[in-house]
Parts: C-alpha cells; sequence; structure tokens
C-alpha cells in the first residue's frame, strides 16, 4: 500500500506500507479519497502543536468497504466516509452529544 508520509516540515516521502489487516471487530475499508485541509498544511510547516514526526496525513477520508466482521450493518463495496474523531464516550462533552469536543479526544493523522 501506498502513503504519503510527511517526515519532517517540509519533507514529504512517498512510502510502501504493508497492507492493513482488520481485527475480528473491525471493519475494512479501502481508502479512495483523501481531503487535504488546513491541519495538514500546519503538519507540513511544522506548526502543529500536538504531533510529532514522521506522520501520515490526511484524516479526511472516504472508501469502499472490503471486510466485515460477521453480524455488521456494513456491506462489501458499500462506500463510506470516515469520522476522524476518536472520542472516548464517557466524559461530560460526550455524554452530551459532542464527542468533536472530548476532552480526550484523538484524530486520525494528527494523534
Amino acid at each position: 500500500m501506498k502513503a504519503i508520509v510527511c517526515q519532517a516540515p517540509e519533507h514529504l516521502d512517498l512510502v510502501d506500507r504493508p497492507p492493513p489487516s482488520a481485527r475480528a471487530s473491525e471493519v475494512l475499508v479501502r481508502i479512495r479519497r483523501i481531503g487535504l485541509c488546513g491541519t495538514d498544511y500546519h503538519i507540513y510547516a511544522g506548526r502543529h502543536p500536538f504531533l510529532s514526526y514522521p506522520r501520515v496525513m490526511g484524516h479526511e477520508l472516504s472508501g469502499e468497504v472490503e471486510q466485515v466482521p460477521e453480524g455488521s450493518a456494513f456491506t462489501p463495496g458499500q462506500r463510506v466516509a470516515i469520522n476522524p474523531y476518536l472520542s472516548c464516550g464517557i466524559c461530560i462533552a460526550c455524554r452530551g452529544g459532542k464527542p468533536n469536543a472530548c476532552v480526550t479526544i484523538s484524530v486520525l493523522g494528527v494523534h
């Protein structure tokens, strides 16, 4: 699998990575589109305070479901968009329906 890695500020490399595999309870998605946003520009410029290098950039993702666990609501070939926010689900913000404000938020491609 190919990935663009920001090795250091203003230094991008196209690298080969092993293909991902899904754990028993996970859905495997073939990424088809990646959006770049201001966060990615800050990462490239070395002005993002919450990460270390190297970093695979691009956390605005969409693709097609490739593999699903038994009993999944997803089906192979289904097109999906991926929410890059990984929230705890238990803090006051998450309980209030605002997982993007989670006190321990982690964002794909950033944290």
